[in-house]
């Protein structure tokens, strides 16, 4: 090998040298661009005149400075902060909306019940009545506001959650393409990596990361990609699609193959923005149902309470909010399954039958064979913590109780059920649109008792009677004018007047007095003197089949009567209103543990807690990104110190390289010269 020869290879490989640094310089902010080297090498020596001589190097391949590692770190960092602020963004939305004085439900509910109180205290005041009304309407209209604004939120999701599927499909595919570019490149070039592309497949592969988790498996010059908990999204030079379908929560995540073959995927995304708005789906699901359960429990709590006492034109109370259980609500509260075997003539109801009873949760009821004879049967799933209940078919029309709720299914319905039929049943979650007010005249506002209680005057005793407390009728059809069952004759109405007649110091008899010369026995008892006594209750009859209950206390005796009689002037009795208005402190949800202000509160709370974790963890993964981040680009990004360094070296060499074939031209003139 000549020198010349030395000269030229020097030549060429510092001139590759300079252009891969003028690369780098160039490229220096393009983020996605992976710093490049050169990898040289010296060529073999040659044995000349007994010793081996250098014949100079050459470039064998130009590629990435990257560590895959890293860049799967950055995958994994990228997936976990988009998803992280995905799901922390939308909770600071519902937590300021819960939170606020004006969007939220604590200060109404605590202006309703005052204005009750208020209303209380003057039972005939007109104007106070109507403020009674007026914030009803406030009230149901803040939950209806409230229920709206948080499913109005979960439709942006659902229309981000579209968007994002179709980006990923677009990633996907594109991906697939530079798997192919890729594989052509390096064919062609005799296995020489396209950095070019590689760098573009990287930069596709961390934008995806920001719609999903991503893992990827190398296959030669392949790169396979799998999103969520495993999924195949490409496969070498093929991708699948992504696309979205509604359902009953929300849109559902399609995995489309060939063939236009699809797969709901919903529960196997993980990651990514995509994961962190089905992470927020599942909490304003479960938002809503909790301010349905509120605008439920108010509703149906209030309305028995107002339908126990009459109101200022002597009519037994009506409904102040809509009745929970009116109208087609039932119906809308359970979905068949759109794969059923007859979805369109499944028609069941949901009937609310006890708000202290019912939970925050969805439900699933599937058509099983239990016991392998007909009818079939029915298991019913708790969503919220996988509660299973089985329940045997009979034939003809059924009713499920569970819950706090009943499932009423039609003998027509369970004619056209099948085996493995699906329905979701939502008990709460329009409880909170559903809310609306009834009553249209203050006066119907019932804030008397329908009976009056009375000592007569006379008597010899400290014994004192309770004004009555009035209880829910809960069975109307027996329900009859007779002796066994003389107080009420239907429910809100009762039946005669009631004496109670002290025969000796403890003992006493109860006669209906329709007729006041001709009383009628209805039975006797004993008291205790010295304690509060309750007359039916204590007697095995049940008051709240009677409707209602008073107690005696003191020490009475002989011959003392007390007196149940009709309420014929309410006008200024206020016991109802007073009994409205301590619904306010009244445990009434959750199993009768907690009253509904402080359900709300714990709402707030819950969601305060889950937003201030989000926007935590948010930050800590940004960190965590911005330190991969920094790693890669201490390794793979473009120093422009070191690369301006190289520059300056590489120009000297290649300018000695130069000198050097001039030396080697001289010396083959010097020696053309000698031999003339």
């Amino acid at each position: 090998m000549s020198l010349l020869n030395v000269g030229i290879s020097a030549l060429t490989t510092n001139q590759k040298l300079l252009q891969v640094t003028g690369n780098n310089i160039s490229n220096a902010g393009v983020e996605s661009y992976s710093r490049q080297r050169a990898e040289v090498s010296t060529r073999p020596e040659q044995l000349l005149g007994g010793s081996y001589q250098g014949t100079g190097n050459t470039v064998d391949n130009i590629s990435r400075v990257v560590d895959q590692f890293l860049i799967t770190q950055i995958q994994l960092d990228t997936s976990s902060r988009s998803s992280l602020e995905a799901f922390a963004r939308n909770m600071e939305q519902v937590d300021g909306l819960l939170s606020d004085d004006f969007s939220g439900l604590s200060a109404i509910l605590s202006e309703f019940f005052a204005a009750i109180e208020s209303s209380a205290q003057d039972p005939t005041s007109e104007p106070a009545r109507q403020v009674v009304i007026t914030q009803a309407e406030s009230l149901a209209l803040k939950i209806n506001n409230l229920s709206d604004r948080v499913e109005q939120q979960l439709n942006f999701v659902d229309g981000q959650l579209r968007a994002l599927s179709s980006q990923a499909t677009t990633l996907a595919k594109g991906i697939a393409s530079l798997n192919e570019g890729i594989a052509d490149q390096v064919a062609r070039g005799g296995g020489a990596q396209p950095n070019q592309l590689l760098d573009q497949r990287d930069e596709m592969l961390r934008q995806l990361a920001e719609i999903v988790n991503i893992s990827t498996v190398k296959d030669g010059n392949d790169l396979n990609v799998f999103i969520g908990n495993g999924l195949p999204l490409v496969t070498g030079f093929k991708a699948l699609a992504l696309d979205t379908q509604q359902g009953v929560d929300g849109v559902n995540i399609m995995l489309v193959g060939r063939g236009s073959v699809s797969q709901r995927v919903t529960h196997l995304m993980s990651g990514g923005e995509m994961g962190g708005l089905l992470d927020f789906r599942e909490v304003g699901g479960d938002l809503l149902n909790v301010i349905g359960r509120i605008g439920i429990g108010l509703a149906d709590s209030v309305n028995q309470q107002n339908a126990l006492g009459i109101d200022l034109d002597g009519n037994a109370g009506g409904t102040i909010f809509r009745d929970v259980n009116a109208g087609t609500i039932p119906q809308s509260r359970i979905i068949a399954d759109g794969d059923n075997s007859a979805p369109t003539l499944q028609n069941m109801a949901i009937n609310i039958t006890d708000v202290g009873q019912l939970t925050t949760s969805d439900y699933r009821l599937s058509v099983v064979d239990n016991d392998g004879a007909a009818p079939l049967d029915y298991r019913i799933l708790r969503v919220s913590d996988n509660a299973t209940t089985i329940v045997n078919g009979i034939a003809g029309a059924q009713s499920i109780a569970i819950d706090g709720f009943s499932i009423d299914i039609s003998s027509a319905t369970q004619a056209n059920l099948a085996l493995n039929d699906q329905f979701r049943i939502r008990p709460t979650r329009a409880g909170g649109a559903d809310t609306t007010v009834d009553i249209t005249r203050q006066q119907e506002l019932a804030y008397s008792v329908p009976v009056v209680t009375d000592a007569k005057i006379g008597n010899n005793g400290t014994g004192v009677i309770s004004s009555g407390e009035m209880l829910a009728v809960v069975d109307d059809s027996a329900l009859a004018l007779t002796p066994a069952n003389p107080i009420y004759q239907s429910a809100g109405v009762l039946a005669a007047p009631v004496l109670i007649q002290f025969t000796t110091a403890t003992d006493y008899t109860v006669y209906e007095t329709s007729d006041p010369f001709n009383p009628a026995v209805l039975f006797s008892g004993t008291i205790i003197p010295g304690q509060k006594n309750e007359i039916f209750g204590s007697q095995g009859t049940d008051p709240n089949f009677i409707g209602f209950q008073v107690t005696i206390d003191g020490a009475p005796q002989v011959n003392d009567e007390f007196t149940i009689d009709f309420n014929q002037n309410g006008s200024s009795d206020n016991r109802n209103a007073a009994a409205l208005s301590g619904i306010r402190a009244q445990n009434i949800l959750d199993g009768n543990s907690t009253n509904f202000e402080n359900s709300y509160g714990r709402l707030i709370e819950r969601i305060g807690t889950q937003t201030a974790q989000a926007k935590v963890g948010r930050d800590a993964s940004e960190s965590l990104l911005f330190q991969s981040q920094a790693s890669r680009d201490s390794m793979a990004g473009v120093n422009l110190d070191e690369e301006a360094a190289n520059l300056i070296k590489f120009e000297q060499a290649y300018n000695a390289s130069a000198q050097l074939i001039t030396v080697a031209r001289q010396i083959f003139d010097t020696l053309l010269s000698s031999l003339r």
